[in-house]
């Protein structure tokens, strides 16, 4: 079954032009397509001293920022209104999450750039994806450094400018071990744990066309 579902999230990134444009943050690198207005890929590494629990003296708060567009990127990631006012109700789905940068206030504000956002459904953002996000901060407190890799490809709807993705991507990389996911950007993909998404690095280089150098 898993390899079934692998197939289709394959034959569902569909080609286009792409423009994409890297840019460096204090802890991400974000390459973000300008037609698609999504990253593409989003690369970083968390460590145990990024990671602040609640109640901890450094701890920050997401309401401490707000999502804002890139004063790199500007022209491309004035997206807010976009966001709030979809028709389809996707969410702002962070490719690195808040939760990573929760010792820092600037870098919370930087990883609420719309370069860092990709619209995702709320079974997605909220459940499988967030899921996956609490066991990697998990490997963090276990191995103390935990690499990451993420993104979205594929068109399957439209929020203005901004394309909504079939499918979002992630890999980590910890203690030599290497996991990796694809997962549809749909309604239903929290009917699986996030282990049912598991793929191999070549399925998301095939689905993407990244050549991911360094995985």
């Amino acid at each position: 079954m898993k390899r079934i579902l692998i197939g289709m999230l394959l034959l569902l990134g569909t080609a286009h032009a792409q423009d994409t444009v890297s840019i460096h943050h204090t802890r991400f690198t974000t390459t973000f397509d300008k037609n698609l207005h999504y990253p593409v890929l989003v690369h970083w590494i968390v460590t145990s001293n990024d990671v602040c629990k609640p109640h901890t003296p450094r701890r920050v708060e997401r309401s401490d920022s707000y999502f804002r567009s890139d004063p790199l990127l500007a022209d491309y990631t004035r997206l807010r209104n976009i966001y709030e006012n979809n028709a389809g109700g996707y969410q702002r789905g962070h490719n690195m999450d808040a939760a990573d940068n929760s010792c820092n206030l600037q870098q919370m504000k930087e990883c609420h750039y719309f370069s860092n956002i990709t619209p995702q459904t709320l079974e997605l953002n909220e459940h499988t994806w967030g899921d996956l996000e609490d066991h990697t901060r998990h490997m963090v407190e276990l191995y103390g450094t935990v690499e990451v890799w993420c993104g979205s490809f594929g068109h399957k709807d439209t929020m203005g400018p901004v394309a909504v993705p079939d499918s979002c991507w992630k890999i980590i990389r910890y203690n030599h071990t290497i996991e990796a996911y694809m997962f549809p950007n749909t309604h239903d993909v929290d009917h699986n744990h996030y282990d049912f998404y598991q793929a191999r690095v070549s399925d998301i280089r095939t689905a993407t066309h990244l050549k991911l150098n360094g995985i």
